[in-house]
């Protein structure tokens, strides 16, 4: 394995679509361990770091949400659910267990491909950020944020930021590709409860935006999530 290949484990009890999905990964520079048992899930991640788990659901024995809190209670990894199950319940289940993905079949490998290259330039992004604040500096792509001096910097020119703008950029850039919510950034920013009316976050967004480069029309890098808040894209920043 190349040092830049990455590593998935596929846990799948139906051997002839695991064995499609795995040549297919395999064919686009992923290297794949296929288990069907979800007893040796926990024994594969011992003997080897994997970057990404696949997990199906219905598997025989034990459910693949008994095997995800199994590796979550001992192992850092980003896990997919890519299963026959179309219930909302299940769905909305295994995000707040902490799921990265939740994919049903059948699904066209193009989409799952991409699926899971997002997850883990997420994951890689979350990693960066993580190290980068334990050094004051935070880059993401070609932004660059300095805590300490409290500046940044995109494609290595200043953005003349005010304290709101910095702290609001500083706010979505350590919660980059998860939505912050208005509800936060306002608390945050103002030091009381948000009203459900002050608009004073969507201006700073919008002045960010600006400064950012970013099209008040169709923004990519900080995004509204209408009636949830905002993200800041781990995608737009090349």
């Amino acid at each position: 394995m190349s040092e830049q290949q990455k590593s998935i484990l596929y846990v799948e009890d139906d051997l002839k679509l695991a064995e499609l999905i795995s040549t297919f990964l395999i064919s686009n520079g992923f290297a794949v361990t296929h288990i069907s048992s979800p007893h040796i899930a926990a024994f594969e991640m011992m003997k080897r770091r994997y970057d990404l788990v696949l997990l199906d659901i219905g598997l025989p024995e034990n459910d693949g949400f008994k095997v995800f809190e199994e590796l979550q209670r001992q192992y850092s990894v980003p896990v997919i659910f890519l299963t026959a199950r179309q219930s909302h319940v299940d769905h909305i289940h295994a995000l707040e267990l902490g799921a990265e993905d939740y994919l049903t079949k059948p699904i066209s490998p193009s989409i799952l491909l991409a699926r899971i290259n997002h997850c883990l330039r997420r994951n890689e992004l979350k990693y960066c950020a993580k190290n980068a604040a334990q050094s004051q500096t935070l880059t993401i792509g070609n932004l660059v944020i300095n805590r300490y001096q409290r500046q940044a910097s995109l494609n290595g020119d200043r953005l003349e930021l005010t304290t709101g703008e910095f702290d609001l950029l500083e706010k979505l850039a350590f919660n980059v590709g998860q939505v912050v919510s208005r509800e936060h950034l306002f608390e945050a920013a103002i030091g009381r409860k948000y009203d459900g009316q002050n608009r004073t976050i969507d201006g700073r967004v919008s002045r960010l935006r600006k400064k950012l480069g970013d099209a008040d029309e169709h923004p990519s890098r900080i995004i509204t999530v209408w009636g949830k808040g905002y993200i800041l894209s781990p995608d737009a920043w090349k």
